[in-house]
Formats: structure tokens, C-alpha cells, sequence
């Protein structure tokens, strides 16, 4: 039996939320594995798209912010809370949507007839995907409502080659990417973080491989700016380079606390 939960939210100080959902691998209680097709290649599937070293990178980033910060710890494999969970979600065509149903070379993850179905669908939306979003908005509309601002650290860690399924696969992957949504203030913290991260000899995209920056459903507020921060894995298995990373995004950040 597992005793870990499947998140957690870790509350800070200061008008700053670092989002890591990716990093995780508990795969929770009662998951049956003599459902899936090859449970050797859903372990391997686990592994390969878990974002390595994210939640010791979001962890330094909130301790430098004195920020809250969210952390999933399952598998995306299992519940993946940062995809749409309806059509708008590119990444359904795939099999690699909230509830992933493909493994990372796009063969089916189930045995005939033994997919999740919408009953089984619900439940996980019902344990991890609604109470994490519910978890977001709620940081979020706090945050404004206190300091009047609120600012969204979406911490994230990509392989050197592209996964299989990824879009955009042509596009440089640099060491760090930054991502935003193009509001004012989030092109704006970007452009400082891009520049404070080359000045420490990394390379930096922006909006290149990995674009955009998670913001909450029914939240349109000017106040509250969302970045990415995507490192590549040989890079964060740095831990100089975590320190370099964590120091400039929170450099890139004074004034919004």
C-alpha cells in the first residue's frame, strides 16, 4: 500500500505558486496491471515521460521565492492534470490526453475491451485532476485577493531528443525554454529570465519546443502572470546548473513578491 499522497501543496509567503505536475511516479492503489498490454513497456512509458529532476528544481525555485508550491506525485501515465480534459487537447490524437491510453511509441497501453472507460475516467478525474485544478484557482484567486498580484512558475524538464508523440518536434531544444501565454507581464518576466539564464552560459529559447505557461480555467485577470521553465534532463541532472536555473528566474522575478 502506498503511503504517499498523490499531491501535496507545500504553502509559502509571498504571492508566487510553482506548478510541477509532471515529476511523479506513484502509480496509486488498486491499479490493475494485468490490464495493460505490456506492463514492462508501461513501466519504461512512466519513466520516459516523467519530468526528471523537476521537483528538486521547483523545490529550490520555491525555497529561493519563499513561494507555495504544488506537487503531483503520480504518474502522468496514470492521470496527467496538465492536459485539456476535453477535445481541445491536442495531444488526445495521440492516446496521450489526461487519460493516457497509448504508450510513448503509440501502441495501445490496454488489452482489448479493458481501457478505462468513462466510470473509470471519472474516478481519477474525481482524485487527482478536479482537486488540483480546484487547488490552482483556489492559490491563485487567494493570491490576488491578498497581495493583488499573483505569478505562476510552471517547472518542467524535457529530453535532449524528442519523445515520439511530441508536436513541434522540429524546434530547437535548447537547455532551458522559457514559455508564455504573450500577456504583457508574463513576456516581460520571460524576456528578464532568457536573458538572466544566457548571462550563465546556458542556451534559452522561448515559446521554441515547449510554448505557453498553464494559467487556471475561469481566472482572467491582468494581475496574474504565468511563465514556464522547461530544462532540458542532462541539464538539470546538473546541480550547478539548478542552482544557476533557480537563481535567475528568481532574480527575473523581483518586484512581484
Amino acid at each position: 500500500m502506498n503511503d504517499k499522497p498523490l499531491f501535496e501543496i507545500r504553502q509559502g509567503a509571498t504571492p508566487m505558486l510553482v506548478h510541477t505536475p509532471h515529476a511523479g511516479r506513484l502509480v496509486p492503489d488498486g491499479f490493475d496491471r494485468t490490464r495493460l498490454t505490456d506492463a514492462e513497456a508501461f513501466d519504461q512509458t512512466c519513466e520516459q515521460v516523467r519530468d526528471r529532476h523537476a521537483d528538486t528544481l521547483g523545490l529550490m525555485i520555491a525555497a529561493r521565492l519563499h513561494a507555495t508550491i504544488m506537487l503531483d506525485h503520480t504518474t502522468r501515465m496514470w492521470c496527467d492534470p496538465e492536459r485539456y480534459p476535453d477535445d481541445r487537447e491536442e495531444m488526445n490524437t495521440a492516446g496521450m490526453g489526461a487519460i493516457p491510453t497509448r504508450d510513448i511509441d503509440g501502441h495501445p497501453l490496454y488489452k482489448p475491451g479493458q481501457a478505462p472507460g468513462m466510470r473509470e475516467r471519472g474516478q481519477r478525474f474525481r482524485l487527482l485532476y478536479t482537486p488540483w485544478h480546484r487547488m490552482l484557482q483556489a492559490q491563485c484567486r487567494t493570491m490576488l485577493d491578498t497581495y493583488g498580484r499573483c505569478t505562476i512558475i510552471d517547472v518542467h524538464t524535457h529530453p535532449r531528443e524528442p519523445r515520439p508523440f511530441e508536436p513541434h518536434a522540429d524546434q530547437p531544444r535548447a537547455q532551458t525554454i522559457i514559455g508564455h501565454n504573450n500577456d504583457p507581464a508574463s513576456r516581460a518576466i520571460g524576456a528578464r529570465a532568457a536573458a538572466l539564464l544566457m548571462g550563465r552560459g546556458l542556451t534559452v529559447g522561448v515559446n521554441t519546443a515547449h510554448r505557453g505557461a498553464i494559467t487556471p480555467d475561469g481566472i482572467h485577470d491582468i494581475r496574474l502572470a504565468s511563465i514556464m521553465v522547461e530544462t532540458r534532463w542532462d541539464t538539470a541532472a546538473d546541480p550547478m546548473a539548478r542552482h544557476d536555473i533557480a537563481d535567475a528566474i528568481a532574480r527575473a522575478l523581483e518586484g512581484r513578491a
